[in-house]
């Protein structure tokens, strides 16, 4: 947070956009690094190339739920991004909200390394859930929605630099669109060869809870479906729109094949019996590395 006779305005300016942009979602009705290299498993059923864990490799823990769902709780911050990009003074003030600078993100992610953060992938999370797997002293997941190409650009040189892991979360119908400010299909496989997993954000960014379930259903199903035809490999990560759900969204992205989904509900305590509720820490342009040392020692 900025200092001085601006704070006040500036704490209720980031709440503002955040409302209106994609921080408060609904809420809700009631990880160990390893070295990135490929997985052994079939085509159909394979992890991408560059984000493979190796102790969520050798794992025995499958990839499906436990009946019931055990009573396990894990502390690992999530982080949400979105932008990685430098702004203007005619940068429109939710996006500028959204934006970290590049530099301000090669220093918050020079800061988790020095402090012994290990990022971990979401399989790591899934199967420290589900099967009690060890994760490494001080886990943490670094997420950006959207799949803007700055990202790309700026953010997934330091994750390959730094042999960290990240995690993507793609608007399908905005790959190799018109808008040239998302990614292509070229730079999302790119991506993954520099330890970033890729994970559904639906088709079009619709605010799931506003449509029926055969809606629902399907901007969950075709966004998932598609990147796994595009990638060669499952896709079963998740990211709510707006961060909108509830318990009925919740059914619907475990029907539509889902296995972890992240809101924008702030926390990094992640349970075991919510595996469609994943809390995660906003980082704004405000945030800086002082704000996300306190965000993670708070």
């Amino acid at each position: 947070m900025r200092a001085g006779v601006k704070t006040g305005v500036v704490a209720l300016a980031a709440v503002v956009l955040i409302l209106t942009a994609c921080a408060f979602g609904r809420q809700a009705s009631a990880a160990s690094t390893g070295d990135k290299r490929t997985s052994a498993a079939s085509p159909s059923d394979q992890a991408p190339t560059g984000v493979v864990d190796a102790r969520a490799g050798s794992s025995n823990c499958p990839l499906r739920f436990p009946n019931p769902l055990p009573d396990r709780q894990r502390v690992v911050p999530i982080l949400m991004y979105h932008r990685i990009d430098s702004v203007s003074a005619s940068t429109p003030a939710v996006t500028k909200a959204l934006t970290v600078s590049p530099e301000i993100f090669r220093r918050q992610m020079k800061w988790l390394k020095r402090h012994g953060y290990h990022t971990i992938t979401q399989r790591s999370l899934f199967n420290a859930l589900m099967c009690g797997s060890h994760l490494r002293r001080k886990p943490i997941i670094v997420t950006f929605d959207d799949g803007y190409r700055d990202v790309y650009r700026y953010a997934s040189p330091v994750i390959d630099r730094f042999g960290m892991h990240a995690t993507s979360y793609l608007i399908t119908e905005r790959i190799s669109g018109d808008d040239r400010s998302f990614l292509s299909w070229k730079q999302v496989r790119r991506f993954e060869e520099r330890g970033v997993e890729i994970g559904s954000h639906t088709v079009s960014h619709a605010a799931l809870t506003s449509l029926s379930d055969a809606g629902a259903l399907a901007e969950l199903v075709r966004s998932r479906k598609q990147l796994e035809r595009k990638l060669d490999h499952r896709v079963t990560w998740l990211a709510y729109p707006y961060g909108d759900y509830d318990a009925r969204i919740e059914r619907l992205a475990k029907k539509a094949g889902y296995k972890l989904a992240v809101t924008t509900d702030w926390g990094s305590l992640q349970s075991a019996q919510r595996p469609f509720a994943l809390k995660r820490l906003r980082v704004l342009d405000s945030t800086g590395v002082s704000g996300l040392a306190a965000m993670l020692r708070g």
